[in-house]
């Protein structure tokens, strides 16, 4: 299973994380929030101009944002390479559709992310045009939060769609992640699990991300 090692808990020092862990990680993950979507506001463009410019890492942005199509533009340009935007910020399908084929045109791959109480009908229709979906198993905006059993059921019916429809697209999984969920999250077909605070606290980082594989 692949790790994407979430920013947010390391704050401003979000550049001395990512030269601590790049060569043990496998995206680095940036949560990027507008203060809009929800009350939280952090990560800047400008801060992944700079991990892009000191560091090779993959950059997994995850916009939870409201206007998806200008933040995508402006950290595609910036450098990430997986845009996922979450899929309560749109109001209608062709948003969703212009979102989608806006970041494909810019050669990186695309996701749609759902919050806790989001039912997977929600992204049903637009699951053939993704490389990724995102499970939210925390609400958005916040570190430091408890893993939420609940999203399991939704997770394992969402590797049975893929399977039965033969979809390629993989399933991450984002919020309150230690090695006890990692094992069970493998189990149900997760491909990325997202880490905060179980990294970053940890005194071994490179074991800790070890564990969640």
């Amino acid at each position: 299973m692949l790790v994407s090692v979430s920013t947010m808990p390391a704050g401003n020092n979000y550049l001395k994380y990512v030269k601590e862990i790049e060569n043990f990680t496998d995206f680095m993950h940036l949560d990027v929030c507008d203060g809009v979507y929800n009350q939280t506001k952090c990560f800047s463009v400008e801060f992944a101009k700079e991990i892009n410019r000191n560091s090779t890492i993959p950059l997994d942005c995850h916009l939870m944002t409201k206007n998806a199509i200008n933040f995508a533009e402006d950290y595609i340009k910036a450098g990430a390479n997986i845009v996922t935007a979450q899929i309560e910020s749109f109001e209608t399908k062709n948003e969703v559709l212009k979102y989608i084929n806006f970041v494909h045109d810019r050669n990186a791959l695309c996701g749609l992310s759902l919050e806790i109480e989001t039912k997977l009908d929600e992204i049903l229709q637009y699951l053939k045009y993704l490389d990724i979906i995102l499970i939210m198993s925390v609400k958005t905006g916040k570190s430091g939060q408890k893993f939420d059993e609940s999203v399991i059921l939704k997770i394992k019916k969402l590797a049975e769609l893929r399977q039965k429809n033969k979809l390629d697209f993989k399933i991450e999984v984002d919020g309150g992640i230690t090695e006890k969920e990692a094992i069970i999250l493998k189990n149900f077909g997760v491909d990325i699990v997202v880490s905060g605070n179980f990294v970053f606290s940890s005194q071994n980082k490179k074991d800790a991300i070890n564990l969640l594989k």
